[in-house]
């Protein structure tokens, strides 16, 4: 065997959509990370295809929410039906605080080839035909075993490894990493075919039957995105179209036909979590640390989060602006969205699976009061939408249009696209906005805000006073405050200002940074 010694740097195995996003979110902090993969490419035969509205705002950090709109296809309804009927709607355009008040659905290869390109502009190539075989670890370093496609084995070591590596993640074997849950009983089938008799609009449809369940998706070029669960009795792992016809007929009203298929394939959902996220020096993300139900389609979406949230940690840490100990939320800020996430999925697949008249007339009230009362369209959306994601406070009860002060751990109303109607973020440190309140001394205010970017210069400090406030204009008070921003978009805290002895908070702001570093320019690699 053939040992290789090369520095310490983080090493990503796996390259699909989360892994590319983690590479992209560490070369903000202008770490290079080392990206290998086993496979040449995913095959195009993916089953993710919704982008969500938190993760399009996420996405900016990087720079490919453009091309995801740009390249995927609008929709800002999703129409439920039961046994053929309509008995809700749940609507995103009617979104207040996100540039983003829709969801995109794009096959995971486009979404694959966008993060790859950008990937690229950073000159960060991917290893394809490198496999992760084994791995240990100390205090100071992770040694891995790498297996190139001549079948040369080689060892290298890093700082940090991250298993993206999917399901049957080789990473979460070598680690330890446990992985409980259960499979769920139903199988389910897809296919991204032609659709005779369905008008392309911007709607998505997801059908309830005694039979089963169905979803139809617009892709766009005409094509849709069909999935179904499989009936049992059904034994084979290619349906072809007469077995979706059969189920159109059966479950969706109006005359559907399927025209060309791309492709077809059948997979068992799984439910299972690790019960941590991180071992020492290795952190698994996405399908390698949960699976869920894909009903709502949330599970790349939440591996999309997970890459953001340990990308600007783990990047930070390594440019040395942020302490090491940051790492340990990681597992507990995630895990709890996750199961979060991952039971409103579960509710949702068993919903729709229901057989017996009495679960079907109580569901379909349900979801005809809730669509009237519009709590599908004020709760059930931004749930949807990940846009009820907080930090560190659990699961709340959201209302669009309800207007409420910024807390802790709530995500803030803002993006990191460079513009002139609103404060603009920092993708790379922690952004200190410095709110006056509806009236101030601007002579007394001014001074005290030259003097927190004097003392901060390794941090965003923006002063809101004059300055157009975007979505952050109902959600301020009329005292003076400083909101501490974390670069993923969620606020670390709210420090309440003097107005008679500003320089008070500066102190007060800085404890607000607990895992801040002084600033030491460095290489990284």
């Amino acid at each position: 065997m053939h040992v290789k010694e090369q520095q310490p740097k983080v090493l990503i195995v796996g390259a699909g959509p989360v892994g590319m996003l983690l590479a992209l979110e560490l070369a903000l902090y202008g770490v290079r990370a080392r990206v290998v993969s086993r496979e040449t490419r995913v095959s195009p035969h993916s089953k993710a295809t919704i982008v969500w509205p938190r993760i399009l705002e996420l996405m900016d950090r990087t720079g490919v929410s453009e091309s995801i709109v740009r390249e995927g296809h609008y929709f800002d309804q999703m129409n439920y039906y039961s046994n053929k009927k309509r008995v809700g709607l749940i609507r995103f355009n009617t979104l207040t605080d996100t540039p983003y008040p829709f969801g995109i659905t794009i096959p995971q290869a486009k979404t694959e080839r966008i993060l790859e390109t950008a990937l690229q502009a950073q000159n960060i190539s991917i290893e394809y035909g490198c496999e992760f075989v084994s791995g240990e670890q100390d205090s100071d370093r992770v040694t891995v075993t790498l297996r190139d496609r001549s079948g040369v084995e080689s060892l290298s070591h890093y700082d940090w490894v991250v298993g993206a590596d999917g399901f049957q993640s080789n990473v979460r074997s070598a680690f330890k990493f446990d992985f409980s849950g259960y499979s769920m009983p139903i199988r389910l089938a897809i296919t991204d075919a032609e659709l005779t008799g369905q008008t392309t609009s911007s709607e998505a449809a997801y059908y309830m039957h005694k039979s089963g369940n169905m979803v139809l998706a617009p892709l766009g070029d005409g094509v849709f995105r069909v999935g179904a669960s499989v009936p049992l009795g059904y034994t084979g792992d290619q349906p072809d179209r007469e077995f979706f016809n059969t189920l159109l007929e059966h479950r969706v009203p109006g005359v559907k036909k399927l025209g060309e298929m791309k492709f077809s394939g059948i997979f068992t959902a799984h439910v299972r979590t690790a019960s941590t996220f991180k071992n020492n020096r290795v952190f698994i993300v996405g399908d390698a640390a949960h699976a869920m139900s894909p009903s709502g389609a949330q599970g790349l979406n939440t591996g999309f989060q997970d890459a953001v949230n340990l990308g600007w940690k783990l990047g930070g840490v390594v440019k040395g602006s942020l302490s090491p100990d940051i790492l340990e939320s990681y597992t507990r800020e995630r895990l709890d969205s996750v199961n979060r996430v991952s039971a409103l999925s579960t509710r949702l697949a068993k919903m729709s699976l229901y057989q017996y008249t009495p679960q079907i007339a109580l569901r379909d009230a349900a979801f005809r009061v809730a669509s009237l009362t519009k709590v599908l369209e004020n709760y059930v959306s931004p749930r949807f939408a990940q846009l009820d994601s907080t930090i560190g406070a659990g699961e709340k009860l959201r209302f669009v249009g309800k207007k409420k002060s910024l807390a802790a751990g709530d995500r803030v109303p803002l993006s990191w696209t460079e513009n002139w109607q609103s404060p603009v973020l920092a993708k790379d440190a922690y952004s200190i906005l410095l709110w006056p309140g509806k009236t101030y001394a601007y002579d007394g205010w001014t001074a005290f805000a030259r003097e927190v970017s004097a003392a901060m210069p390794e941090h965003k400090v923006i002063n809101l006073g004059a300055m157009p406030l975007g979505r952050l204009l109902d959600r301020l008070g009329a005292r003076p405050q400083s909101i501490i921003v974390r670069p993923d978009g969620h606020i670390q805290s709210v420090v309440s200002l003097d107005a008679c002895a500003y320089s008070k908070g500066i102190n007060a702001i800085r404890h607000a940074l607990p895992h801040s570093l002084p600033f030491i320019k460095k290489k990284v690699v």
